[in-house]
């Protein structure tokens, strides 16, 4: 396959599937986990390693990192979720209690409080100062695998196996709202800057856009030829990028649904996306156990989405 003129540069060093990555606010860096059961911190600009931080015993399913880019949290199939340094790879804390594989995780804005989904079906907020659990939130028939805060963190939307995402009020732990309209397992979701707006990625190979506020269901976006494994939307909410088991990302037009263009470059299928804070740049992680840096600006001037760059960097 010829190469995808998109692609900026592909960062190798993890010896296996690569299932989750995030970049730092600085949008300089990137960090990366692996069931190579480590945890990586890249430059992205050169491409190398910064730091590898080692402490997971088992395949490393989710990572998340801080506004101002110095601590990093991750989760795992050893049932741990570790607090590190990001500036210098050292562990900061193992937050109390197995929970058994932790497939996702989210810091709220202020990197006070983490939420994380694991597999038995229920979420759980911790202190991340302490390390210490405050409470469990339950609801979902199946495995949690994705989680985001709303902007203010007062409320948290969860995707789940049995094909639903629900949003929470993470003071109390009740459901504010259940979102059907999926009919397979919902592996990504992703929040729009003014909380209104939230896309999930499922295995049925589609992308749905909601009103947070009504539970409604917009906007369906079908293109890809294989399960969605990941989405990202702009803080702006006027596109989004998804990554798919058909080895390709695309991206879409959030007003009218429409594939604005497709990426290709990995060999296996795409596990993780995450957008630079100016928007204009994405990276990728693949089981094909590479990173790929890819630029989004030609695409998003074409289709008269050039203020997406003018971004403000900040947590989305």
């Amino acid at each position: 396959m010829e190469a995808d003129a998109s692609i900026v540069r592909t960062l190798k060093g993890h010896l296996d599937r690569i299932s989750t990555v995030s970049f730092c606010y600085d949008g300089k860096r990137a960090i990366s986990g692996s069931w190579d059961n480590t945890v990586s911190l890249w430059d992205v600009e050169t491409g190398e390693a910064i730091h590898t931080f080692k402490g997971h015993l088992d395949k490393v399913h989710t990572v998340d990192v801080t506004s101002d880019g110095k601590r990093a949290l991750s989760g795992a199939g050893d049932g741990k979720i570790i607090l590190w340094d990001a500036e210098t790879g050292e562990a900061i804390r193992t937050f109390e209690g197995y929970l058994g594989w932790v497939w996702a995780l989210s810091l709220s804005v202020d990197g006070k409080l983490a939420m994380c989904g694991a597999f038995n079906k229920s979420l759980s907020l911790w202190d991340v100062e302490s390390g210490k659990q405050i409470r469990t939130f339950t609801g979902h028939a199946r495995d949690v695998w994705a989680i985001k805060f709303t902007p203010d963190s007062k409320q948290a939307i969860s995707a789940s196996d049995d094909g639903t995402l629900m949003l929470w009020d993470v003071q109390t732990g009740e459901t504010i709202r259940v979102f059907k309209g999926h009919s397979e397992k919902v592996r990504g979701v992703s929040i729009s800057s003014d909380g209104k707006l939230a896309v999930s990625g499922s295995w049925d190979n589609t992308l749905i856009l909601w009103d947070v506020e009504t539970g409604n269901a917009m906007r369906t976006f079908k293109g890809h030829s294989g399960k969605v494994e990941a989405v990202c939307m702009n803080k702006d909410g006027n596109f989004a990028i998804s990554g798919s088991w058909d080895k390709t990302l695309k991206l879409w037009n959030i007003e009218t649904g429409e594939a604005i263009h497709t990426f290709n470059g990995h060999s296996a299928e795409v596990c993780a996306v995450s957008l630079h804070s100016d928007s204009r740049r994405a990276i990728s992680a693949s089981a094909d156990k590479t990173l790929i840096l890819w630029n989004l600006e030609p695409f998003l001037n074409q289709q008269g989405s050039a203020n997406a760059s003018q971004a403000v960097p900040e947590k989305p």
